[in-house]
């Protein structure tokens, strides 16, 4: 995986997180023994941090007795301890989209979500897809660019770019088009779309089209708004 230089005190795991067009993982596992540490773990590392002497251990000094009232009270202290830990470790979490656990509103009102080309209920899958698509449209200005990021949104596309005709330069016949500003356009091939035609004895004349297919009206919208301004994007289902 390539990325920016580092800056002065970056440290070299700071993208990791943010998932790059291609990465075909792990995450890197940032877990620790302090991440979801268990009662007994805790609790041991209090008894640790009591003073020497008979009067908080063993009559002979060496040891603790953790069923003692003593114990049961430290023990009791330690739940809050493995709560305490175990949100630490969820803030950090939090600090980027691709792990998040609770702060999905947060990260959706920076970002200005839900977005208007995702309209309707969402689940929170949906949601968490919506707020890396936002994330990783930014920058988007070459072609692999909106082919990375319609993969992000789950379709597969392929983007021509017509060369308008020239003369000297284009061959009679050939794929060069004439007419308008076709060098401007961009004809985005969507791949994978159900297509349903009109069956005899099954469609009805004059309500049923001779044939449709379902728009990817929210990959249309997107590229419609991030696209270039000297380009216009041309969906093409066939």
């Amino acid at each position: 995986m390539t990325r920016p230089p580092l800056f002065p005190g970056e440290p070299r795991t700071a993208l990791l997180a943010l998932k790059p067009a291609g990465f075909s993982g792990p995450y890197p596992n940032t877990a620790d023994a302090l991440s979801d540490p268990a009662i007994d773990d805790v609790a041991s590392s209090m008894y640790g941090l009591l003073p020497t002497g008979g009067a908080w251990r063993s009559p002979d000094g060496a040891a603790f007795e953790q069923n003692s009232r003593l114990g049961a009270f430290l023990r009791a202290l330690s739940g809050d301890f493995v709560t305490l830990y175990r949100r630490i470790y969820t803030i950090g979490l939090d600090s980027t989209a691709s792990t998040l656990v609770d702060s999905l509103d947060d990260w959706e009102s920076e970002y200005g979500l839900p977005d208007p080309c995702l309209a309707g209920e969402q689940t929170r899958a949906q949601r968490l897809r919506a707020l890396l698509l936002k994330i990783r449209s930014t920058g988007t200005i070459t072609l692999a660019d909106f082919v990375n990021l319609a993969a992000s949104a789950g379709y597969t596309i392929s983007i021509d770019e017509p060369s308008s005709f020239t003369c000297g330069v284009s061959d009679c016949g050939g794929s060069d088009e004439m007419g308008g500003h076709i060098e401007y356009f961009w004809i985005v091939n969507v791949e994978g779309v159900a297509v349903d035609y009109f069956e005899c004895g099954i469609s009805e004349c004059g309500v049923d089209p001779l044939s449709d297919f379902d728009e990817a009206t929210a990959l249309e919208c997107l590229f419609r708004r991030l696209a270039p301004a000297w380009t216009r994007p041309i969906f093409n289902y066939s």
